[in-house]
Protein backbone atom coordinates (compact mmCIF):
# COMPACT_ATOMS: atom_id res chain seq x y z
CA UNK A 1 0.00 0.00 0.00
CA UNK A 2 3.07 2.23 0.89
CA UNK A 3 4.94 1.31 -2.45
CA UNK A 4 1.23 2.30 -4.51
CA UNK A 5 0.91 5.82 -3.10
CA UNK A 6 4.68 6.38 -3.40
CA UNK A 7 4.17 5.65 -7.63
CA UNK A 8 0.82 7.61 -7.49
CA UNK A 9 2.92 10.87 -5.85
CA UNK A 10 5.34 10.28 -8.35
CA UNK A 11 3.02 9.82 -10.91
CA UNK A 12 0.75 13.13 -9.69
CA UNK A 13 4.32 14.76 -9.43
CA UNK A 14 5.24 14.17 -13.40
CA UNK A 15 1.93 15.03 -14.76
CA UNK A 16 2.06 18.42 -13.03
CA UNK A 17 5.39 18.93 -14.09
CA UNK A 18 4.33 17.97 -17.60
CA UNK A 19 0.97 20.04 -17.41
CA UNK A 20 3.45 23.41 -16.33
CA UNK A 21 5.67 22.57 -19.45
CA UNK A 22 2.62 22.99 -21.53
CA UNK A 23 1.75 26.50 -20.75
CA UNK A 24 4.58 27.65 -22.60
CA UNK A 25 4.69 27.78 -26.51
CA UNK A 26 7.25 25.50 -28.71
CA UNK A 27 10.41 27.22 -30.10
CA UNK A 28 13.55 25.29 -31.10
CA UNK A 29 16.84 25.71 -29.76
CA UNK A 30 19.06 28.18 -31.01
CA UNK A 31 21.00 26.49 -33.89
CA UNK A 32 24.25 28.51 -33.36
CA UNK A 33 25.28 30.28 -30.73
CA UNK A 34 24.34 33.83 -33.03
CA UNK A 35 20.93 33.14 -33.95
CA UNK A 36 18.56 35.75 -32.99
CA UNK A 37 14.73 35.82 -31.83
CA UNK A 38 12.04 38.94 -32.72
CA UNK A 39 8.84 38.89 -30.47
CA UNK A 40 5.67 41.37 -30.67
CA UNK A 41 2.11 41.41 -29.14
CA UNK A 42 -0.85 41.92 -30.41
CA UNK A 43 -4.78 42.70 -29.04
CA UNK A 44 -8.37 43.86 -30.19
CA UNK A 45 -10.24 46.57 -28.69
CA UNK A 46 -13.77 45.60 -28.56
CA UNK A 47 -16.27 47.15 -26.83
CA UNK A 48 -13.65 49.51 -24.43
CA UNK A 49 -12.26 46.38 -23.79
CA UNK A 50 -8.60 44.84 -25.01
CA UNK A 51 -9.03 41.59 -25.61
CA UNK A 52 -7.51 38.49 -27.76
CA UNK A 53 -7.82 38.55 -31.54
CA UNK A 54 -9.21 35.64 -32.80
CA UNK A 55 -6.64 33.17 -35.05
CA UNK A 56 -9.37 30.58 -35.81
CA UNK A 57 -9.56 28.39 -39.59
CA UNK A 58 -11.53 30.60 -41.21
CA UNK A 59 -9.77 34.02 -40.02
CA UNK A 60 -6.26 34.80 -38.38
CA UNK A 61 -3.97 37.61 -37.52
CA UNK A 62 0.06 37.84 -38.22
CA UNK A 63 2.73 40.06 -38.03
CA UNK A 64 3.89 41.57 -41.94
CA UNK A 65 7.82 41.44 -41.84
CA UNK A 66 10.83 41.16 -43.99
CA UNK A 67 14.37 40.43 -43.27
CA UNK A 68 17.43 41.50 -44.39
CA UNK A 69 17.12 39.58 -47.41
CA UNK A 70 13.42 41.24 -48.75
CA UNK A 71 11.90 37.66 -47.82
CA UNK A 72 9.05 37.16 -45.86
CA UNK A 73 9.69 35.86 -42.45
CA UNK A 74 6.62 33.52 -40.53
CA UNK A 75 6.09 33.95 -36.92
CA UNK A 76 4.58 31.77 -34.86
CA UNK A 77 1.92 32.76 -32.36
CA UNK A 78 0.90 31.67 -28.95
CA UNK A 79 -2.95 33.12 -27.95
CA UNK A 80 -2.90 30.83 -24.25
CA UNK A 81 -0.99 32.91 -22.61
CA UNK A 82 -2.18 34.17 -18.59
CA UNK A 83 -2.80 38.09 -18.53
CA UNK A 84 -2.08 38.91 -21.99
CA UNK A 85 -3.38 38.80 -25.80
CA UNK A 86 -1.78 37.11 -28.94
CA UNK A 87 1.84 36.37 -28.72
CA UNK A 88 3.94 36.20 -31.98
CA UNK A 89 7.24 35.35 -32.65
CA UNK A 90 10.09 33.75 -34.89
CA UNK A 91 13.10 32.41 -33.36
CA UNK A 92 16.86 31.59 -35.31
CA UNK A 93 16.81 34.85 -37.24
CA UNK A 94 20.29 35.63 -37.97
CA UNK A 95 21.42 39.05 -37.44
CA UNK A 96 20.78 41.67 -40.00
CA UNK A 97 17.60 44.43 -40.43
CA UNK A 98 13.99 43.20 -40.14
CA UNK A 99 10.91 45.56 -40.75
CA UNK A 100 7.47 45.38 -39.27
CA UNK A 101 5.11 46.69 -41.93
CA UNK A 102 1.92 45.80 -40.54
CA UNK A 103 -0.30 43.19 -40.18
CA UNK A 104 -2.05 40.21 -42.45
CA UNK A 105 -5.38 39.29 -41.79
CA UNK A 106 -5.73 36.00 -44.08
CA UNK A 107 -9.39 34.42 -43.86
CA UNK A 108 -11.38 31.63 -45.88
CA UNK A 109 -13.39 32.63 -49.14
CA UNK A 110 -15.47 30.19 -49.32
CA UNK A 111 -16.61 30.29 -52.89
CA UNK A 112 -12.18 29.72 -53.15
CA UNK A 113 -12.47 26.38 -51.01
CA UNK A 114 -15.53 25.48 -52.83
CA UNK A 115 -13.93 25.19 -56.17
CA UNK A 116 -10.39 23.74 -54.41
CA UNK A 117 -12.00 20.87 -53.40
CA UNK A 118 -14.10 20.13 -56.45
CA UNK A 119 -10.80 20.07 -58.00
CA UNK A 120 -9.36 18.38 -55.61
CA UNK A 121 -11.91 15.34 -54.77
CA UNK A 122 -11.26 15.93 -51.33
CA UNK A 123 -13.14 17.46 -48.96
CA UNK A 124 -10.28 19.81 -46.88
CA UNK A 125 -10.58 21.50 -43.80
CA UNK A 126 -9.90 24.95 -43.77
CA UNK A 127 -7.06 26.19 -41.01
CA UNK A 128 -4.80 28.79 -39.50
CA UNK A 129 -2.34 29.11 -41.96
CA UNK A 130 -0.93 32.68 -42.79
CA UNK A 131 2.06 32.76 -43.98
CA UNK A 132 0.99 29.00 -46.51
CA UNK A 133 -0.95 30.80 -49.58
CA UNK A 134 -3.55 28.18 -49.86
CA UNK A 135 -5.60 28.64 -52.52
CA UNK A 136 -8.72 29.16 -50.82
CA UNK A 137 -7.15 31.89 -48.58
CA UNK A 138 -7.30 36.00 -48.92
CA UNK A 139 -4.58 37.79 -47.62
CA UNK A 140 -5.61 41.70 -46.32
CA UNK A 141 -2.79 43.59 -45.39
CA UNK A 142 -3.20 46.34 -43.17
CA UNK A 143 -0.27 48.93 -43.06
CA UNK A 144 0.99 50.42 -39.98
CA UNK A 145 1.24 54.40 -40.94
CA UNK A 146 5.07 53.82 -40.27
CA UNK A 147 6.84 50.74 -40.54
CA UNK A 148 8.83 49.74 -37.54
CA UNK A 149 12.49 48.41 -37.96
CA UNK A 150 14.72 46.59 -35.55
CA UNK A 151 18.66 46.11 -36.22
CA UNK A 152 19.29 43.02 -34.85
CA UNK A 153 22.25 41.89 -32.83
CA UNK A 154 23.58 38.49 -32.83
CA UNK A 155 22.65 36.43 -29.98
CA UNK A 156 20.31 38.64 -29.26
CA UNK A 157 16.09 38.80 -28.26
CA UNK A 158 14.42 42.19 -29.31
CA UNK A 159 10.66 43.12 -29.81
CA UNK A 160 9.17 45.11 -32.33
CA UNK A 161 6.58 46.84 -29.67
CA UNK A 162 2.87 46.55 -28.63
CA UNK A 163 0.16 46.92 -31.23
CA UNK A 164 -3.93 47.13 -30.76
CA UNK A 165 -6.42 47.30 -33.35
CA UNK A 166 -9.72 47.94 -33.52
CA UNK A 167 -11.60 46.47 -36.63
CA UNK A 168 -15.34 44.64 -37.58
CA UNK A 169 -16.20 41.58 -39.76
CA UNK A 170 -17.95 42.08 -43.00
CA UNK A 171 -20.50 39.34 -41.30
CA UNK A 172 -20.84 37.35 -38.25
CA UNK A 173 -19.18 33.69 -39.57
CA UNK A 174 -22.20 31.84 -37.95
CA UNK A 175 -25.15 32.73 -39.76
CA UNK A 176 -23.29 34.84 -42.19
CA UNK A 177 -23.77 34.14 -46.21
CA UNK A 178 -21.45 35.75 -48.08
CA UNK A 179 -18.14 34.06 -49.31
CA UNK A 180 -15.88 36.89 -47.75
CA UNK A 181 -17.95 36.77 -44.53
CA UNK A 182 -14.64 36.39 -42.23
CA UNK A 183 -13.53 39.81 -44.29
CA UNK A 184 -12.06 42.17 -41.80
CA UNK A 185 -13.87 45.84 -43.29
CA UNK A 186 -10.95 47.79 -44.69
CA UNK A 187 -12.01 51.16 -44.22
CA UNK A 188 -13.29 50.71 -40.37
CA UNK A 189 -9.71 49.21 -39.20
CA UNK A 190 -7.63 51.54 -37.28
CA UNK A 191 -4.72 51.03 -35.32
CA UNK A 192 -5.72 52.11 -31.37
CA UNK A 193 -2.82 51.49 -30.13
CA UNK A 194 0.99 51.30 -31.16
CA UNK A 195 4.01 51.50 -29.07
CA UNK A 196 7.41 50.84 -31.11
CA UNK A 197 9.97 48.85 -29.30
CA UNK A 198 8.15 48.34 -26.21
CA UNK A 199 9.27 45.07 -23.98
CA UNK A 200 6.54 44.38 -22.19
CA UNK A 201 6.42 40.65 -24.16
CA UNK A 202 9.75 40.60 -23.24
CA UNK A 203 9.29 40.89 -19.71
CA UNK A 204 6.71 38.91 -20.02
CA UNK A 205 8.14 36.16 -21.53
CA UNK A 206 11.55 36.22 -19.81
CA UNK A 207 9.88 33.36 -16.80
CA UNK A 208 9.84 30.89 -18.94
CA UNK A 209 11.65 28.21 -18.29
CA UNK A 210 11.50 24.97 -20.58
CA UNK A 211 14.92 23.59 -21.77
CA UNK A 212 14.96 25.41 -25.50
CA UNK A 213 13.25 28.93 -23.77
CA UNK A 214 15.95 28.97 -21.10
CA UNK A 215 18.70 29.18 -24.07
CA UNK A 216 16.95 31.99 -25.59
CA UNK A 217 16.01 33.95 -22.32
CA UNK A 218 19.67 34.16 -21.21
CA UNK A 219 19.53 36.99 -24.44
CA UNK A 220 16.53 38.49 -23.31
CA UNK A 221 17.46 41.88 -21.95
CA UNK A 222 14.19 42.76 -19.56
CA UNK A 223 13.68 42.47 -16.23
CA UNK A 224 10.42 39.83 -16.02
CA UNK A 225 6.70 41.52 -15.01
Amino acid sequence: MKKLAIVSSALFFVTLLTAKAQLFPKVDKPSSDDMSLIALEFGREDEGKIIMANNVAWSGWAPAVTGPDGKEIPFRNYDSGADITNIYYAENLPAGEYTLTGFYHVYTDFDKLDEHRSKTGEEELTRYAPYENLPYHVRQHFALPNPITIKLDPKAMASFGTFIVKYRHFEAFYGGTSNKRSSVVEEDFEYVTAKPHDDHILRYMKPWRTPAWKKWNVMNPAEPL
